[in-house]
């Protein structure tokens, strides 16, 4: 018998290939070296017609301080993805698209990058921009207050409240 059958359920479908943790931080990595070169690497790199080796060239020649990030080992993805037919036109969606696209290379495709890319960014939006700014307790003091405490402590008598440890050692009530 195992000790945590949580981990044993399993899940429908086919088991993931990358951590999406893993894809969207690489995207984000992606995107800040990309966008620094993109201004002199987008002319030579979108006029890359069918050659990896013009890719390399590219970006040897106009983004040197990226380029052991990106070739030989992406060269081939990034002219597939350039060349794609759903490549934007204009400059910044540009390098989203290809930042996206090449940051589940080689274990996923393209395609499948940029939906985990999406996916992972809905569900950061998604999150409340919200914070806790204050805890409020229930409390019944020895002074014969019972209501919200305030900062910590009985409103009437500034008796503080105890701290988990005291509690947990029972020291409090004894």
């Amino acid at each position: 018998m195992k000790l945590d059958a949580y981990s044993e359920k399993r899940r429908r479908g086919r088991p993931p290939k990358v951590r999406a943790s893993e894809v969207i931080g690489r995207a984000e990595n992606y995107r800040m070296m990309l966008a620094r070169v993109w201004a002199r690497l987008r002319g030579p790199l979108l006029a890359a017609e069918n050659k990896i080796e013009d890719v390399i060239r590219a970006f040897e020649n106009y983004a040197q301080s990226c380029a052991q990030d990106f070739v030989p080992r992406l060269a081939a993805d990034i002219l597939e993805v350039v060349h794609e037919p759903k490549f934007p036109k204009r400059a910044v969606p540009q390098v989203n698209f290809l930042a996206d696209s090449l940051a589940g290379r080689p274990n996923v495709e393209p395609r499948t990058s940029r939906d985990i890319c999406a996916k992972e960014r809905a569900k950061e939006h998604a999150k409340s921009p919200h914070r806790i700014l204050r805890k409020e307790f229930y409390i019944v003091c020895s002074c014969a207050y019972k209501g919200p405490a305030q900062n910590d402590a009985c409103p009437k008598c500034g008796a503080q409240i105890s701290r988990l440890p005291q509690i947990l050692l029972g020291t409090m009530f004894s």
